[in-house]
C-alpha cells in the first residue's frame, strides 16, 4: 500500500510479503530492461516477450528467485486510472511468466500508478525486479 505525507513525498510502505522485499529494501535488481508500453495499453508486445523471455532463461533452475513486477503509468492520467492501468500491466507480465513455467507463487505484483517515489520511474513501464 502507499502512504502519502504530502502532495510533493510519496513513501511506498510494501514491506515484506510472502519471502517478497520492499523494491526500496535495496536488494532487488531490475531482471532485464524496463518493459515500456505505450498510451492506455497493457498487453505485450514482441519486445517485451523477448524480455520476459530472457528473464525466464535467466531464472534458470534457481528455485529460491522470486520477483516483484512493478508497474508505472504516466503522470498525466488521473491517479485512480494510473493505479489501475500500472497493475493491469504488471499482472500482464506476472500472467506470461506463468504461462513460461514460472511458479506463481514466486511472483508478486504492485501497481504504483503515477506516484512515484523519487528514484522510481516516471513514465507508464514495468519493472521486473529479481530478489
Amino acid at each position: 500500500f502507499l502512504t502519502h505525507r504530502s502532495a510533493e513525498s510519496v513513501v511506498y510502505a510494501l514491506g515484506p510479503r510472502e519471502g517478497h522485499s520492499s523494491p526500496l529494501a535495496g536488494s532487488l535488481k531490475p531482471a532485464c530492461p524496463a518493459l515500456v508500453f505505450g498510451s492506455d495499453g497493457f498487453r505485450l508486445n514482441d519486445t517485451h516477450e523477448s524480455a520476459v523471455r530472457r528473464v525466464i532463461s535467466d531464472l534458470g533452475s534457481d528455485k529460491k528467485a522470486r520477483l516483484l513486477i512493478a508497474g508505472y503509468a504516466p503522470p498525466d492520467l488521473p491517479q485512480d486510472h494510473a493505479r489501475a492501468l500500472s497493475e493491469r500491466r504488471a499482472q500482464a507480465v506476472r500472467q506470461r511468466l506463468i504461462e513460461l513455467g514460472l511458479d506463481a507463487a514466486k511472483i508478486q505484483t504492485v501497481g504504483f500508478g503515477n506516484d512515484f517515489s523519487p528514484s522510481g520511474p516516471s513514465s507508464g513501464v514495468v519493472v521486473i525486479y529479481r530478489q
